[in-house]
């Protein structure tokens, strides 16, 4: 199921605000020790980091301008706009980030050099692995939330809450580059290859690019307008036709409009001989029992067949 059971107590602005503190720290140490060392793969750690704190900031600025009220001219709110803001951030690090890196690391490679301070290098990727684990979790806790592991793949793609997928990935991006660095440095320190800097360069600047189009193509249809799963529109119908008197469920369209929240348009067919105090009654019944079962369902909107 989509994002019935999410962790309360795990917020979005927790999340990201976490992620982004964490990208302050991880920014500063990350070019001091580039500066210091002269490894380009340090270069790439603050341009990844950097690039975190960027998108980081963005995401916090679309979830509080998503929080807005509706209004005329946006009846059902601004819950999409974090759908915007999302996909800026994915766009500065493929576009930016990952192309950047793997540029300089091509350089590097070309033109290998000696490091220095590797001891810091070391104790520096040591910090960003911790500190991105850290931030990872709490995206991974609040995405899955109790259940499997093994499902993952299917969560990320089918869940709604855009702004947690997008940190998952940032601080997922932030280990997978801090554990590659480390193990380039590593071999580096082990087999005198001054390259090594480089490919390593290189490799983060890849992976952060494959990253960044998944990320990319999933905000996507956000974007576009992409209906609830499957199991979410099925316990929908369930719950509309175990409504006493509804007979018929003739047509059913969902469509998310921000995280967290879902419309719901569907038309009914009802028992004849009604009175319009009862249709009323049936219909606030209907809304009342789809937003128990999807909490996220904001608006429910019902029309009586003919």
């Amino acid at each position: 199921m989509e994002d019935l059971k999410t962790d309360r107590r795990l917020s979005a602005k927790r999340i990201i605000l976490t992620s982004f503190l964490t990208d302050v720290v991880n920014v500063f140490v990350s070019l001091v020790v580039a500066i210091l060392s002269g490894s380009v793969i340090m270069l790439t750690q603050f341009l990844q980091n950097f690039s975190d704190l960027i998108s980081s900031g963005l995401l916090l600025i679309g979830i509080m301008r998503s929080m807005r009220n509706e209004d005329k001219t946006h009846p059902f709110g601004y819950g999409r706009e974090i759908y915007f803001w999302t996909f800026l951030a994915a766009l500065i690090m493929f576009g930016i980030t990952s192309t950047f890196s793997f540029y300089l690391g091509f350089r590097r490679f070309l033109q290998p050099t000696g490091i220095t301070n590797i001891s810091l290098v070391f104790l520096v990727l040591f910090i960003t692995l911790v500190t991105n684990s850290y931030s990872f979790l709490l995206s991974y806790k609040r995405l899955v939330n109790k259940r499997s592991f093994f499902n993952i793949l299917k969560i990320f793609y089918k869940s709604s809450l855009v702004e947690t997928k997008t940190t998952f990935t940032l601080d997922l991006m932030g280990v997978l580059t801090s554990i590659m660095g480390f193990l380039a440095i590593l071999v580096y320190v082990s087999t005198g290859n001054m390259r090594l800097d480089g490919i390593g360069a290189m490799g983060i600047g890849i992976v952060m690019a494959i990253i960044s189009v998944f990320l990319i193509f999933g905000i996507k249809d956000m974007l576009v307008g992409k209906a609830a799963s499957y199991e979410v529109e099925d316990k929908i119908r369930k719950t509309a036709l175990s409504v006493d008197k509804v007979d018929a469920i003739t047509d059913l369209k969902t469509l998310h409009i921000g995280s967290e929240k879902l419309l719901v348009s569907l038309d009914v067919e009802i028992a004849k001989g009604l009175k319009i105090k009862d249709l009323e009654k049936i219909i606030g019944t209907i809304e009342l029992e789809i937003r128990k079962v999807v909490p996220s369902a904001k608006y429910v909107l019902v029309e009586l067949g003919t």
